[in-house]
């Protein structure tokens, strides 16, 4: 039996591994941006305070010094501040900002870089990711690129519904799935902690269909559209995808949107939205966009009627809201009404609109 055993055993081991055939693995390498034009779907900027920590061999904080708008910084996190950063200052915004790459090693001795963006606005400096883990995915009509961006600042490249993603020849990032579209095929995706692979295997679970373009009512293009699952696995960006999509069951939200017409940008938040329930095997077609309604403050100071810009919101039919008018739009005509003639006592409109 013990000589039967061992042959077994030996056997065994000169068999190859198996791996499913439909399985692909993709080797990514970090880039730093020295200009940044990927948009994030729940962006954060992170205080600086006393530098950025992130988890390395020598510690875990890379220390800064301010001085004006000059930045000493330790960027190989050993604690010299080896490296003095100028600022630059925007004339307009008074709002300083320059950008500064740090390199350590992690704990298993495998060198790694890291850049980051910094601001100094009201709120004091801040700090935001500037590169991202980018590769190709071999498909059957040609490589398709992905970034995979560490928008929750904490140095992985692989939390699932905290980090973003970007797949194609777009600058409009999802937040980070373990589901993906690649080649019109839906796959489930494996993402190494350091984000220097991943895998990409078949996805077998239940899927839905949803359309979010074809009943959007506006002038302007749905130019993004990022959904994320309620349990925060699943989230794609199909704003700009015609017709319907198939995407796993379950029910989501809308963490983000943008429309554009020209160089007009308007930015798209769950505000009143009721989660989307995709049902299996069901197909649902969403109606969102126009007639916008809105909501405003007003304050009454002696025998005038203020408005403000900041105190207005926008909705959409779904309830969907609309902020970050760029330029501010057309003002809308606030009317001011007696209440019992029904007469128009005057009309209001925000200065600074075009």
């Amino acid at each position: 039996m013990l000589r039967l055993l061992a042959g077994l055993l030996a056997f065994t081991a000169m068999m190859p591994l198996c791996v499913a055939e439909d399985t692909d693995s993709v080797a990514l390498k970090y880039r730093s941006y020295r200009n940044w034009s990927l948009k994030l779907p729940t962006e954060k900027w992170f205080p600086v305070k006393e530098g950025i920590r992130l988890p390395h061999a020598g510690g875990g904080l890379f220390a800064f010094e301010f001085s004006g708008t000059s930045l000493k910084v330790d960027t190989d996190g050993d604690g010299e501040l080896d490296r003095t950063i100028k600022a630059l200052v925007d004339p307009k915004t008074m709002v300083s900002s320059t950008r500064v790459v740090l390199s350590g090693t992690d704990d298993s001795g495998k060198a790694f870089r890291y850049a980051a963006r910094l601001r100094n606005d009201a709120d004091g400096w801040e700090w935001a990711p500037g590169g991202a883990m980018v590769g190709l995915i071999p498909t059957d009509a040609g490589p398709v690129s992905v970034k995979l961006i560490d928008q929750d600042g904490n140095g992985k490249f692989n939390d699932i519904g905290s980090d973003a993603m970007v797949v194609g020849n777009t600058d409009h990032a999802m937040m980070l799935s373990t589901t993906v579209f690649v080649g019109d095929k839906l796959r489930q995706l494996n993402v190494a902690e350091d984000g220097a692979t991943f895998t990409l295997s078949p996805y077998n679970g239940p899927t839905s269909e949803i359309d979010m373009s074809t009943s959007f009512n506006s002038k302007a293009v749905l130019l993004s559209s990022v959904i994320l699952s309620v349990d925060r696995k699943h989230s794609f960006d199909i704003g700009a995808v015609d017709g319907p999509v198939r995407v796993p069951a379950g029910k989501y939200t809308v963490v983000s949107g943008v429309v554009g017409l020209g160089q007009h940008r308007v930015k798209i938040k769950a505000g009143k939205m009721k989660p989307l329930n995709l049902m299996s095997e069901r197909s649902k077609k969403f109606d969102w966009g126009g007639p916008i309604s809105s909501e405003f403050q007003f304050a009454r100071v002696g025998d005038q009627i203020q408005f403000s810009p900041k105190a207005i919101w926008y909705f959409g039919k779904a309830g969907e809201q609309y902020t970050g008018w760029h330029p501010i739009g057309k003002s809308p005509e606030f009317k001011v009404v007696d209440a019992e003639t029904q007469v128009v006592l005057e009309v209001a409109i925000l200065p600074g609109s075009c």
